[in-house]
């Protein structure tokens, strides 16, 4: 049997076939190492690719919390609008203002892009002046619906802050992934952008507190 075995590897050159195969591997070293590395950035870009879809799906999860509550700071401030100009008579272009900044910020909304993080600041200055107009009638300031409403935006705001810097989280982790190979490669190829950051709700403490301005 060792015999027909030894005949075997003799006639199949086994030991020849294996020399070579050695020889070949250690000429050729360049190509595995050349494979090696083809297989490494195939493997990064798909885990690249992945991770840049769960964070994108992360922030638009992000950005829609942030939209609803969005909608209803519109409602509270239509609502807030009406209970002053019961009281103000003089200060329309104020009120005008406010309506005016709150029908753009909604077609913004609808619109999405930096057009709704430019509106919603601009939501926030006018509401300054608003709340300004209201310390000029006791009676309003003193008015039950009033200091409801103004509660309920000022708590609306709280939570406005907060959902927006999970988005800013979110899309500053998105942006990060997105600047590094390959990652940046793979957002250029998938038309996938830096995103923004919403910087709305840093002066939501204002509320509070109106500051003077003049009208």
């Amino acid at each position: 049997m060792a015999a027909t075995d030894q005949t075997f590897l003799q006639a199949i050159d086994f030991s020849g076939r294996m020399v070579r195969a050695a020889n070949f591997a250690l000429d050729q070293w360049w190509m595995f190492l050349l494979a090696g590395a083809a297989l490494w950035l195939v493997l990064k870009i798909r885990s690249q690719h992945a991770l840049i879809g769960q964070l994108d799906e992360r922030a638009d999860a992000a950005y829609g919390d942030v939209d609803a509550l969005l909608i209803e700071r519109h409602t509270l401030i239509g609502n807030l609008v009406e209970v002053v100009r019961a009281f103000a008579t003089k200060e329309h272009d104020v009120i005008r203002d406010v309506l005016d900044a709150r029908i753009d910020a909604l077609e913004a909304l609808g619109s999405g892009g930096g057009g709704v993080i430019r509106s919603e600041t601009q939501i926030a200055n006018v509401l300054q002046n608003l709340f300004t107009v209201s310390e000029k009638y006791p009676e309003l300031a003193s008015a039950a619906h009033y200091g409801t409403l103004r509660n309920d935006l000022i708590r609306i705001e709280d939570r406005i802050t907060a959902a927006r810097k999970f988005y800013n989280l979110a899309v500053e982790e998105l942006n990060s992934v997105c600047r590094a190979f390959p990652a940046n490669f793979i957002a250029m190829i998938t038309k996938n952008p830096p995103r923004e950051k919403f910087t709305l709700g840093e002066r939501r403490a204002e509320f509070a507190e109106p500051v003077k301005v003049s009208l």
